[in-house]
């Protein structure tokens, strides 16, 4: 059986799925969920990958990512493979824990997001007994769909809303999120100014679907069954990526790898831009000139976390990483931090031979 296509463009939008292999569940209880969301929550430091929704149901998950870099088949890899071998581990099994590779769709209508990121929290729901199961999707076209009993509808919502493997809650306003999942865009896809209104906006675009039981396919659109958007652009990569299969990824990752500044440029332009040395910077605790240096470099200059903190032993990849996620915070209230982070990233920018 041939491999599954994949394209992967730096900044893409993805919904990524993945289920059991042989139809058996991945997720056997509530250890194996935090252990993958933890896992989930790697992702933005070491792969530079926004997590923008997710959804956990028994037998597969369901992810909308953002990935920065080009490099998606690198983290889903990670991603399965660390937490196959911990799964393993854990309830004393072999074998494969994933049916093959992940499948993902390439969004490029944007405009689009909304419409999947409904399509991914709705997946608890979408269950028999609540009449919005596949089957009973079919059934509807034949038959018709009749307006569902109230006592149907509540119990369609509290089902949604009651499911704790999913980001709806967080969306929903019915507990916080946490601070790995990127949430800005969707919160404000369905209109709105402030908060609350957007909340709003939002829990009526999704749940409104469920008081109905008619569900939009947000898929009508996918052309090869790998990219969503705009037919000309869909072919034109498809096209591409069928000629040399890998090939235009290998292309980026190695002009990646070209243009990567060596992490002591990193070190000499910072201090030539801050006046001062790294080594005060890397021993003063909670210093952000050195959280900034990470964060450039991680986020902009082609370096992964796991290699900075192998550059800065005295400091673990887990005190990196909530460096990074202080800066980032720090940045739009500071002025002179986010000049240094534009100035260092543009001096180590520049094209090199």
């Amino acid at each position: 059986m041939a491999r599954s296509l994949r394209i992967h463009v730096p900044d893409g939008w993805y919904h990524v799925t993945s289920r059991g292999n042989g139809g058996a569940a991945i997720f056997r209880d509530d250890d194996d969920r935090r252990l993958f969301l933890g896992l989930v929550s790697e992702l933005p430091e070491r792969f530079d990958a926004e997590i923008h929704a997710f959804v956990l149901m028994d037998g597969h998950y369901h992810l909308l990512v953002r990935c920065r870099r080009a490099d998606l088949s690198e983290t889903l890899r990670w991603l399965q493979t660390t937490y196959s071998v911990r799964f393993n581990g854990s309830h004393r099994r072999r074998g494969a824990v994933f049916h093959g590779r992940f499948k993902a769709i390439l969004i490029r209508d944007e405009s689009a997001l909304d419409g999947v990121a409904r399509h991914l929290h709705l997946n608890p729901a979408r269950i028999g007994g609540l009449g919005l199961a596949k089957e009973d999707q079919r059934r509807a076209k034949v038959t018709g769909r009749p307006d569902p009993a109230k006592e149907l509808v509540s119990r369609r919502i509290a089902v949604l809303r009651g499911h704790r493997w999913s980001s709806w809650p967080a969306y929903a306003g019915l507990e916080s999120a946490p601070d790995w999942l990127t949430t800005d865009r969707l919160r404000g896809g369905c209109g709105g100014r402030r908060p609350a209104e957007q909340r709003t906006a939002l829990v009526g675009f999704t749940e409104e679907q469920i008081r109905h039981g008619r569900l939009d396919d947000p898929w009508a659109g996918v052309v090869g069954g790998v990219v969503l958007g705009p037919v000309d652009d869909a072919v034109a990569l498809i096209r591409r990526a069928s000629r040399r299969p890998g090939s235009a990824q290998a292309e980026i990752q190695r002009a990646a790898r070209k243009q990567r500044p060596a992490w002591r440029e990193i070190v000499e332009a910072a201090e030539k831009i801050l006046g001062r040395g790294w080594r005060e910077m890397s021993e003063r605790y909670g210093d952000w000139g050195r959280d900034g240096v990470v964060t450039v470099a991680t986020r902009q200059l082609g370096w992964k976390l796991i290699k900075v903190s192998k550059e800065v032993p005295a400091m673990s990849y887990a005190t990196l990483a909530q460096g990074v996620r202080r800066f980032r915070r720090l940045e739009p209230n500071r002025p002179e931090a986010a000049d240094f982070a534009a100035r260092l990233r543009d001096v180590l920018s520049k094209p090199r031979d």
